[in-house]
């Protein structure tokens, strides 16, 4: 979490980093990413960050087999990442959530 905003960190040599500060909107990278962690405040909060429009965006950075995954694992969310051609799986989740989402880009 200490890596600097908008550029890559390699962690390891698998695993580089790159954390973007920016509006769903500005991202235009095409089957870029390998993994995105999608941690914003729920869909009661910000509405706005769980729609399809969103979900489609994050779906075309990713690469073939990219995975997404969220702490929301609400039916509205479920839906609007299958909508967008997601497959989606809800996991356990981490202590405090009954349940959280991965979906991978088929």
């Amino acid at each position: 979490h200490e890596t600097s905003w908008e550029n890559r960190s390699e962690i390891s040599p698998f695993f580089d980093l790159q954390k973007e500060k920016k509006f769903f909107s500005e991202i235009t990278a095409t089957s870029e990413y390998d993994l995105i962690y999608f941690d914003a405040f729920g869909p009661r909060v910000q509405p706005e960050l769980w729609s399809e429009a969103v979900f489609k965006n994050m779906y075309n950075t990713l690469r073939s087999q990219g995975v997404l995954v969220t702490y929301s694992a609400k039916g509205d969310v479920r839906r609007a990442m299958q909508a967008t051609g997601f497959e989606v799986e809800r996991l356990p989740g981490p202590p405090g959530k009954r349940e959280m989402l991965r979906a991978t880009k088929a």
